[in-house]
């Protein structure tokens, strides 16, 4: 209970495929690997909602992600008492002066307008909220950043598609802004990027690599149980330890026979032991398969949105290679691009086998 959040990432409607949960967690995927420490209650191990107004207070803003579906009752307020209990908590914080006016504001998207964020409650009376804009999403979630960034940023305003001045449309058809982060080393990624707290708030994740030693022995067996036992999906895409390719790919990187494919078949064994441990109506939500192509490059896609790349270059060994962040947002070539190599390859894999 000591820790401390620089946001609190409120939503509605959990349950509701209206709600505003899966436009939390972009917000989430966002500002997490850009160093902001966020509390979103379904990346926490907590099933008890009743307790996040605790974590309200040991937070330094409030964010409440929001859209048209949000159910208001006759009098305005809010009808979500669990929502209505967080804001209530930062609130009191401002009144008491120990949050300023201006750190609780709304992620209005989907329709809502400033307005609309504005009378939701008085926490949120005359500051700029964040209106997002559908033409260019990512410029609402670095206005974002830059307020949990900053104390002293003045109240966002943010321009019009109309006034943003756009790019030449022939340009933007030439280019593509779907890579947002590049780390010189898988190594530096794994310092921005929390595996365990990503694939804890996913629906889907699908991997291919060599060993896959960031998806298998880089986490442990129960995160990926849970993770299944909730609902989530999971594909694992190994180089078959029994391959020549992997021989070579031994050489390649100057290791000593052996060395790769025992790695890989300790990697599998991990898959497996996690396999027997899930019902038999789950099973199948476990996916583990074994292809036999020249390994170019290791991908981890999350809900097929966003993919963490990684090139195998000749003579160096994976980990030291650099590292992408690339996400999908709408017309994604890029992404689009890879997640086709990955299919591509699935097509042709095979059910894995235990290691002898």
């Amino acid at each position: 209970m000591d820790e401390r959040y620089d946001l609190f990432i409120a939503y509605h409607g959990t349950n509701d495929s209206r709600g505003s949960l899966e436009k939390a967690k972009e917000i989430f995927f966002y500002l997490e690997p850009r160093g902001i420490k966020c509390y979103l209650f379904v990346t926490t191990d907590s099933s008890y909602f009743g307790e996040t107004p605790q974590f309200v207070a040991k937070s330094g803003k409030f964010l409440l992600v929001c859209n048209q579906n949000i159910g208001i009752a006759s009098d305005g307020s809010i009808i979500n008492n669990g929502v209505a209990q967080e804001i209530k908590v930062f609130y009191n914080m401002i009144y008491a002066n120990n949050r300023r006016d201006g750190d609780a504001r709304v992620f209005a998207y989907d329709g809502l307008s400033a307005k609309a964020a504005n009378d939701l409650h008085i926490a949120f009376n005359n500051v700029a909220h964040f209106v997002e804009d559908p033409i260019q999403p990512d410029r609402t979630l670095e206005a974002v950043l830059r307020w949990v960034r900053s104390s002293d940023v003045p109240s966002v305003s943010l321009p019009t598609p109309e006034q943003s001045g756009r790019l030449d449309t022939s340009y933007e058809l030439a280019t593509s802004n779907e890579v947002k982060m590049v780390f010189p080393k898988r190594s530096l990624m794994r310092k921005s990027w929390d595996l365990r707290r990503l694939i804890s708030v996913s629906n889907t994740i699908e991997c291919i690599g060599i060993s896959n030693n960031e998806m298998t022995l880089g986490l442990d067996e129960e995160l990926l149980i849970d993770t299944i036992h909730r609902g989530a999906k999971m594909t694992l895409l190994f180089l078959d330890p029994k391959s020549p390719h992997t021989r070579e790919r031994e050489k390649e990187e100057g290791q000593q026979k052996h060395t790769i494919k025992n790695h890989t078949n300790a990697c599998l064994s991990f898959a497996f032991r996690v396999v027997d441990q899930l019902d038999a109506s789950e099973k199948s939500s476990f996916e583990i398969l074994a292809y036999d192509e020249i390994p170019r490059m290791n991908m981890i896609f999350i809900d097929a949105k966003h993919l963490l790349l990684q090139y195998y270059a000749t003579a160096v060994a994976g980990a030291s290679n650099p590292s992408f962040y690339i996400q999908k947002t709408g017309a994604s070539p890029v992404f689009d691009f890879y997640y086709r190599i990955y299919h591509h390859i699935k097509e042709k894999a095979k059910p894995a086998r235990r290691s002898s």
